[in-house]
């Protein structure tokens, strides 16, 4: 693995090199395959409709603003709407104090390369432009979102992200929580996950042995399309939603360690399509931390659907 990895703020990448430990959904002969390990919880949930048919200006692409308030117990020390634009190539010197940037090395599947090259804002979006090289190699992208300017994760937070994707053969995303020192028995929270054009999935990695999914869970929402996930992260529960609305919430092999939050998008298990090509977009993102004095609540289900006190719900569940 090289060391050059957001080298100016000392961020370890995400995952070691070649450990697909979060892969997505694969396609394969045209057919969508959902890999899952270990004792897991699996339900078909409900969610909100898709954003696609939202209006689109320069201002909200995806029809939605980012939201500028925090309260419930917490307080706001990241945003980006990405409204300053950036050429291809060129994120990496615009947003040096809000982002750091992956560079130089392996994704997560071990089969393409990390490169700031892929990476521009344009439109209100950052775009993550994957493809492969002339030389054959699978181009990826990673950001870390850098609060007050500095790398270094919390032991808490609120975490939303508004993004849709192209549907890339080959490739995937996740959006995750990982540990600040690089070790995978810190814990591991991924939400959304998934290969780009397909649906989100949510997966907890059980702390006990992290090669495990405590929670894995496939929503409704579509990566194709415009929705907003968010990762609600308290010492006694976390909560998952998806365009307000609550997927999944568990009080099991909840992180004590110091985590940060990491957007990365590669290939998925083999190599893709030589001429498989396009974008994951994210409108804006925002990380909330709890306000001083204060104990936030992770939100639990609404419409009469019962949480229950310890364990794990999700969506589809017979506690719906």
């Amino acid at each position: 693995m090289a060391d050059d990895a957001a080298a100016a703020h000392g961020a370890p990448p995400a995952h070691g090199v070649g450990v697909a430990r979060h892969r997505g959904p694969v396609r394969r002969a045209g057919r969508r395959i959902a890999y899952a390990a270990g004792a897991l919880v699996i339900a078909a949930g409900a969610i909100a409709a898709s954003t696609t048919a939202a209006p689109v200006d320069p201002v909200d692409p995806s029809g939605v603003a980012m939201p500028t308030s925090d309260g419930n117990g917490w307080h706001r020390v990241f945003s980006e709407d990405f409204a300053d634009p950036a050429r291809t190539g060129g994120f990496e010197a615009a947003y040096a104090d809000r982002f750091s940037v992956y560079h130089g090395f392996a994704d997560t599947a071990g089969t393409g390369r990390y490169q700031a090259s892929v990476l521009s804002a344009h439109d209100g979006v950052l775009d993550m432009r994957l493809r492969t090289t002339k030389g054959g190699t699978p181009l990826a992208g990673g950001i870390v979102p850098l609060v007050d300017g500095q790398w270094g994760g919390q032991t808490s937070g609120r975490y939303s992200i508004r993004l849709k994707s192209d549907d890339v053969d080959g490739y995937g995303v996740a959006v995750l929580l990982w540990s600040d020192e690089n070790v995978w028995d810190d814990g591991e929270i991924d939400f959304p996950e998934g290969a780009l054009g397909t649906p989100a999935y949510l997966n907890v990695h059980c702390l006990q042995d992290p090669a495990e999914k405590c929670v894995h869970h496939q929503t409704q929402a579509s990566l194709g399309d415009w929705h907003t996930y968010t990762i609600e992260w308290t010492p006694s529960r976390m909560s998952f939603l998806v365009d307000g609305d609550v997927v999944g919430t568990t009080t099991e092999s909840i992180p004590t360690a110091r985590m940060h939050f990491v957007v990365q998008a590669g290939s998925n298990e083999g190599r893709p399509p030589r001429d498989a090509a396009g974008s994951l977009l994210v409108d804006w993102m925002t990380i909330d931390v709890p306000a001083d004095g204060a104990t936030p609540q992770a939100t639990l289900p609404s419409r009469g659907a019962t949480a229950p006190e310890q364990g794990t719900w999700v969506a589809g569940t017979p506690d719906d």
